[in-house]
C-alpha cells in the first residue's frame, strides 16, 4: 500500500471504531480526527478507504497502532494531525518491510551454496531481527502513556526499521549484481553539507541536558546527540571517498 492508503485506512479504521465501538457522535469523531463530517460518512458508508482498511485490520502490528491511537484520543479526547501522520508513516515502513522481505524469500533459490548466497542469507536473518525488534519496542512504547518514554522506545523501533531498510537495499543490490557507482555523489558538495551540519551544531546541547530536571529527557537529548555525531561522521566518508577517487585518476 502507498501512504496515502494506509493514513486513509487508519482514518477509516478509527472513524468507525469510535463511533461504533464507544458511541460517538459523527460531530465528536471529526472533532476528534480533525476531519469534516462528510468526510465521516464517506468512511463509515466504505465509499472511501474500504479496501486500504480491511488489509490493515488484517494485519496484527496494524490493529496495534490503531488501539494506541485510540487509547489517546480516549485520554486526550482528539488526536492531531503530526500525531496521526507520524503513526501512519511507521506503520507504512512496517508494512513495505514486510512485503519486500516475503518478496525476497520467495525468490531465493532452496539450495544456494555460494559465499554470495551465505551473505545474502545472513542479511535477511538480520531484516527479520531488526524488523522483529521495532514490533517489539512499538508494543511497549504505545503500552505507555508518559510521552517522554514513549518516545524514547519510539525512536528505538524507528532505529531497527532504518536498519532494515539499509539492509533490504544491499539485500536488493547484490541479487540484481549491481555495484556500489560513488560518482553520482559529484553533484553534490559533500563539504558544503558537512559545513551546515556541524554549524547547525555549534550550539551545544550539553547546556541544555544539564538543565534537564529528569534523566529521560537527558536520554532522549542524548539521543539527538549520537545523531549528530553520526551524520557529520557519513558525510567525512563521503569526503574522504570522493577525495580518494580524485587521487586514482
Amino acid at each position: 500500500m502507498r501512504f496515502e492508503e494506509v493514513l486513509a485506512g487508519i482514518r477509516a479504521i478509527l472513524a468507525r471504531e469510535l463511533i461504533e465501538g464507544y458511541g460517538f457522535s459523527r460531530k465528536r469523531a471529526a472533532t476528534a480526527l480533525n476531519l469534516s463530517q462528510p468526510t465521516i460518512t464517506l468512511y463509515l458508508s466504505g465509499r472511501r478507504a474500504s479496501a486500504s482498511s480491511r488489509k490493515l485490520l488484517e494485519n496484527l502490528i496494524a490493529r496495534q497502532y490503531i488501539n494506541g491511537l485510540i487509547e489517546k484520543i480516549l485520554l486526550k479526547g482528539s488526536l492531531s494531525r503530526s500525531e496521526l501522520y507520524d503513526a501512519a508513516l511507521s506503520l507504512w515502513r512496517i508494512l513495505e518491510s514486510e512485503r519486500a522481505e516475503s518478496r525476497w524469500v520467495e525468490l531465493a533459490p532452496e539450495r544456494e551454496e555460494s559465499r554470495l548466497s551465505e551473505l545474502i542469507r545472513s542479511l535477511r536473518e538480520r531484516v527479520q531481527a531488526e524488523q522483529e525488534s521495532a514490533e517489539e519496542f512499538m508494543r511497549a512504547a504505545m503500552s505507555l502513556r508518559d510521552d517522554l518514554v514513549r518516545m524514547i522506545f519510539r525512536m528505538i523501533a524507528s532505529d531497527c526499521l532504518r536498519h532494515a531498510d539499509i539492509l533490504m537495499a544491499l539485500i536488493s543490490a547484490m541479487e540484481r549484481r549491481e555495484t556500489i557507482n560513488a560518482e553520482q555523489l559529484k553533484r553534490l558538495n559533500i563539504s558544503k553539507l558537512l559545513e551546515k551540519e556541524e554549524k547547525a551544531h555549534v550550539k551545544s546541547l550539553e547546556e541544555v541536558k544539564s538543565l534537564l530536571p529528569s534523566g529521560l529527557a537527558s536520554i532522549l537529548v542524548e539521543l539527538i546527540q549520537d545523531d549528530e555525531r553520526k551524520h557529520s561522521k557519513i558525510l567525512k566518508k563521503l569526503a574522504d571517498l570522493m577525495e580518494g577517487a580524485k587521487g586514482l585518476r
